[in-house]
């Protein structure tokens, strides 16, 4: 069976060893510190595309362009004039529990639940006062006192 590699069109893959090829021209004259967070993503139109994996390396690759330009223009891409430099930061995939999956509800000890209550009849802010005496009752039935509404 052939590799994937092994099927792109010619022109395909010698235009990302170029790509390859300049990242690599610039990781050699750029300070070290930034490697790894930028590629040559395109050439288009005489403008040179970076790519970055943060807001952080965008400024400061943006700073360098002029001499990123030179660098460029010195390797054999005289025709390059411009430079774009985009933030693409790498994107992780949020896990989410599957959906047969049931949380359990979060319960607090009495202790808790009695020092909020206090809290909450010092507050005055009725939507605090409510969201406090909210989260007071979130004890669980095996902590919960015999007489719990019997507070004479």
């Amino acid at each position: 069976m052939d590799s994937f590699n092994s099927r792109l069109d010619d022109s395909l893959r010698r235009r990302a060893q170029e790509l390859r090829r300049l990242t690599s021209v610039l990781r050699g004259e750029l300070p070290p510190e930034s490697d790894g967070h930028y590629h040559v993503a395109n050439i288009h139109d005489r403008t040179v595309v970076i790519m970055t994996d943060s807001p952080v390396w965008t400024t400061r690759l943006r700073q360098l362009g002029p001499r990123i330009l030179t660098i460029l223009q010195n390797s054999g891409r005289k025709n390059l004039l411009h430079i774009r430099v985009f933030s693409r930061p790498a994107q992780s995939p949020v896990a989410r529990p599957p959906e047969s999956v049931k949380t359990k509800p979060k319960h607090i000890s009495p202790q808790s639940s009695r020092l909020l209550n206090q809290a909450a009849s010092a507050i005055g802010d009725e939507g605090l006062r409510d969201a406090l005496l909210k989260l007071a009752r979130h004890t669980s039935d095996r902590h919960k006192p015999e007489n719990q509404g019997n507070s004479d």
